[in-house]
Parts: C-alpha cells; structure tokens; sequence
C-alpha cells in the first residue's frame, strides 16, 4: 500500500486516471463472463448483432486495461528517474564526512538494488488495478446471482486472504534482515572488484575471503530470502486452496440448496474459475511489493539521514567562477571526527596558516598526521568544527561553502577520473588539451574527441596524469595535490615538480602539495609540517613579493602562521 500511496503523492491525477480505467476494464472483463454464463443457458441478444456487441464490449476492455497500463507504467517510470534524480541530489549536497560514514556499499546498494525493487513493484501496480477490480467485478455478478451463496464465497475469501496475511507478514522480518545483508554483501563484493590482485596473489587471503566473508554473508542472505520465499508460498498456496474449496462446495455442496438451480451452479463455477487467474496474479505480486516496501523503507531512511545534515546552500551563489587569487587564511580552525575501529577522535588543529596567491606550499609529516585532511579543509569538502576560513579577508560562511569551493582544482590521492570532460567546454580547447597531453606526455596513448577521452585503460600513474590536465583546464586560482608523484616515475616526478608546479606558481596559482618527496622540499616557498594534528614549527613568513620577512602583528589582516621557513635549499629531514 505504501508503494500505491507513494506513486499517488507524486502524481494523482495522472495515477486516479490509470486506476478508473483499470478498474473499467476489470469490471468489463467481469460483464464478459456474466455474459457468456447467460449466453449459455439462453440467448438474450439477437443471435445476428450479438457477436458484434461482444467484439465491441470485448474491445473496450482491451483498450481501458491498455489505457490503464500505459499511464500507470509512464508515472511509475516519472516517479523511478525522479528519485534517481532526487537521491543523486542529496548524494552531491550531503557532507563529505557523512557519506564517508555512510559507506560506498550501502550508498550503491540503496541506488541500485533498492530502486531496482521500486521499479519491479511499480510495473506491478496497474496489472495490480485491473485485476482487484476484475475480481470486484465477478464477486458483484456472484451476488447478484445468489445472495446467500455469496456470503458463503465471501467468508471463505476473507478467511483466505486473512491466513495469507498473517503468514505474509511474517515473511517481511526475514525479507528485511535479508535487506540489512545486502549492505554487508556490497561491501564484500566492493572489496572482490578493487582487491582482486591481493587476493589472487595470496592462496590463504583467497581461501578467507570467500570462506570467512563472502559465503557466510551469501549463505546467511540466502536463508532470509529463503525462508521469506518460503513462507510467501505457503501464504499463496493457502489463497490458492481456499479457491479451490470455494469450486468443491458449488459443485458438491449446494445441490440441495433451496432457489440455487443448475444455471447459478454453473455460474458461480464458471465465475470462481474466472477469478481464479486475477486472484493468482495478486497473490504472485504480493511478495514483489513486499520486497519493494522494504525497499522504499532504506530510500526513505537514506533521504532522511542526507537531509539531516544537507548543504541547503550549494548552488545558491553566483554561477560565474572565479579567476581572481586570493588571499586564504586558515584561523584557529579545528576539526575532529572519529577513527575507524579506533574508540577515540582524532583532532586536526587549531590551525593558523595563511597561503598567498603565487606561492608554491608543501604539506609535509608522517602518515596519520592529517595532511589529507588539512587538504580537505583548505577546499571546502570538511567544514571546521571552531575556527575561520578566510579568502580575501572575507569570513567563509556556511551560505558561502559551495561558491569557495569552486576556487580549488584538486587532485585527490584516491581520484576519480571521469570519462567525460564534464563542464569543461572541451570542445573549444582542442588546441590547449593537445599542447597538455604533448607536455604530459600522453599523447601516444590518449586522444579527447568532443570532451571524451579515447581510453582510460591506463596505469594509475598515467591516470593521476590525465586528472592533473583536468585540473589545468580548470584553471582556477588555488591548487591542492595530495601525493600526486606517488605513482610517477623518477623522470616525470622532477618534471612535475621542477616544471609543472612552477608553471602554475608563474601563472600566479596558490599550490598546496601534500608530499613525502623530501628531496624536493627545497623547491617550495614555504613546508608546513604536521604531526598528529597540529603544525610542530611557527616560524616568520617570508614575503614572496617584497623579501621581507613579516614578524606576527606586523600585518594586522593576517594571523600568526605556523610555518617552516621558506626557500628551503636542502632537502628536508622530514
């Protein structure tokens, strides 16, 4: 019912129509039977146009339940895209660290499979109208044939449907635990497609992965859709029994029966066998609306816990992108979130650093230290828990997120490149997107052909390369690497950091590397180290512009910045 109410909330007028026509042309189909029931006992019509009127009345009924369908499967299908749209919107404006908390698993699981659910229901829906009300139908020419062996159909029929219910519903516990195992298997199957060359290199890992993860997990999703299978075919065969007793007590049970003649009895068997295909249908589409309410319960819980902590404002600025640099500064800003497996926070800050535009940055430490989510921060995916976020002097408000976002090109250490140069009007840079691929040297193995790229079956490396030539065509005043040479080899590494960054810094792009590439720390203006969440040096900054070194306090506008000194000229111990 929840599945009918939800398609009803999205469009009722359009969903009423597919419903009265449904239920005309059940209804006809119903008229057609009593009809042919009298036809063979005693002819009503003229034996000349009777066949014409049946052709006519069994026409309308085909075009009513084509009609029905039709409108019911076009807003079935609305209604699925919509919430496609609608999730995928969340998905975008939801904070980063709670999709993080969500899990890549569960997020797939509720895009694919739950919406899968949704879609197999809602092509169930209008078959579902047509044969409800065929069977309206066929119960109202029962009763009009004899009222009291109607009452005794009815009873039979609610003591069918009512055993069908009560099994039925136990049927959805083991139907949702086995819902709640789909998440888990995800993840399982998550780590079969990105893990696959761990698990073939080791006999043992394999023998684990399948025995100790993925069979137990299959197995234990097997037995929960098995038992609620079971326990749905039960309940169908009990509806199904009662049909058939209904057909045994006319045909042996009512021959004595006061005013019921061979006619009614022929009738009422000839009408129950009628019902018997609709009845049928309802009762196989029962445990497909099952399955799709407990389905539609998971989107309704994900839409929940994404609005709860929505960004209301992303898209709500100027759609102009900004070119200008900027100064950005970093004031007490702290930020905190939970380790996994771990029962204590790990805290980032506070943090007190300032970046100038035409400034090459290394964010430098150990592993754990929290430069990626220093990264983070600097771009606007995590939001501080205290602090200030400054460009230009101007406080960053949560209304203001999105539009600072759009100041950063990034590449991630865990990037996703996508095939296509989405936003990028590709099409009008063909000249700029070779001379990038000739300087990244790519391009022997890669070719864009109207903002797609020709292959992305490449080394990570070459990838990580791609996604750099993605962020020049941004073009857009700051710029974050997070261990970006990790996969370059030794050549293109002192390329990428002898040339490319410099090109940006000469353009007058703020770049912020996070790196552990200490033979190049010399390179940067400035190498800001982290250990365990907070800056370890708060040395002077060096004016880039004017070589004068600015003690805290000189420059009112900008706080006191931890830092290394800048213009290191040997490699850094770090």
């Amino acid at each position: 019912m929840d599945i009918v109410l939800h398609l009803l909330s999205q469009s009722r007028a359009r969903i009423m129509l597919g419903v009265v026509t449904g239920i005309l042309g059940g209804l006809g189909n119903a008229v057609l039977i009593g009809w042919i029931n009298t036809e063979l006992h005693v002819s009503t019509l003229n034996v000349e146009y009777a066949p014409v009127w049946y052709g006519g009345f069994g026409l309308l009924v085909l075009i009513t339940h084509m009609i029905s369908v039709l409108i019911v499967m076009r807003v079935s299908l609305t209604v699925t895209r919509d919430l496609r749209m609608e999730l995928s919107r969340r998905i975008i404006d939801a904070p980063l660290r709670l999709l993080q908390q969500l899990g890549t698993a569960r997020l797939m699981a509720n895009l694919t499979e739950d919406i899968g659910f949704l879609v197999e229901a809602f092509q169930e829906i209008p078959h579902l109208f047509i044969h409800v009300s065929w069977v309206v139908g066929c119960l109202a020419y029962l009763c009009w044939l004899s009222w009291d062996l109607f009452i005794v159909v009815v009873v039979l029929i609610l003591t069918g449907v009512i055993g069908y219910r009560l099994i039925a519903a136990k049927a959805m516990i083991p139907l949702r635990h086995a819902r709640e195992l789909d998440d888990t298997l995800y993840a399982h199957f998550r780590g079969l497609i990105y893990g696959i060359k761990e698990i073939k290199l080791n006999q043992r890992r394999k023998d684990a992965f399948l025995n100790e993860l993925l069979f137990p997990t299959a197995e234990a999703c097997r037995q929960s859709n098995m038992t609620a299978m079971t326990l749905f075919i039960v309940a169908t065969t009990v509806g199904t029994a009662t049909l058939y007793f209904l057909i045994g007590i006319v045909l042996f049970g009512t021959g004595r029966w006061e005013g019921v003649t061979e006619q009614i009895v022929t009738g009422y068997t000839l009408t129950i066998l009628y019902m018997m295909a609709p009845l049928t249908a309802v009762i196989a589409a029962l445990p497909v609306l099952g399955r799709a309410s407990v389905a539609l319960g998971k989107i309704d819980r994900l839409k929940t816990e994404l609005s709860e902590q929505i960004d209301t404002t992303s898209g709500s600025q100027d759609k102009h992108l900004p070119t200008d640099p900027g100064v950005l500064e970093l004031v007490e800003v702290t930020h905190r979130y939970r380790c996994e497996r771990e029962s204590h926070d790990f805290g980032l800050g506070p943090l007190n650093l300032v970046f100038y535009p035409g400034e090459l940055v290394f964010i430098v430490g150990g592993n754990g230290s929290g430069k990626s989510t220093l990264g983070l921060l600097l771009v606007g995916l995590y939001p501080p828990e205290s602090g200030q976020i400054r460009l230009n002097h101007k406080v960053i408000s949560a209304e203001d997120q999105d539009f600072y976002r759009q100041h950063f090109s990034t590449v991630f250490s865990d990037f996703y490149l996508f095939e296509n140069l989405l936003g990028l009007a590709a099409e009008q840079q063909d000249d700029k997107i070779r001379a990038y691929l000739g300087q990244l040297r790519l391009d022997h193995k890669v070719s864009v052909s109207k903002g797609v790229f020709s292959t992305l079956e490449l080394s990570q490396g070459q990838r990580k390369r791609l996604a750099l030539l993605v962020a020049y065509l941004e073009d857009r005043p700051f710029y974050v690497f997070d261990e970006w040479a990790s996969d370059q080899d030794p050549v293109f590494k002192a390329l990428f950091y002898t040339t490319l960054l410099n090109d940006l810094k000469a353009r007058g792009k703020t770049v912020v590397v996070i790196t552990h590439d200490d033979r190049y720390f010399h390179l940067a203006d400035r190498c800001i180290r982290l250990e365990n969440g907070k800056v370890t040096d708060a040395l002077p900054i060096l004016s880039l512009h004017t070589g004068i070194v600015l003690a805290p306090g000189n420059d009112t506008s900008v706080p006191e910045a931890n830092v290394v000194e800048s213009k290191l000229h040997t490699p850094h111990p770090f």
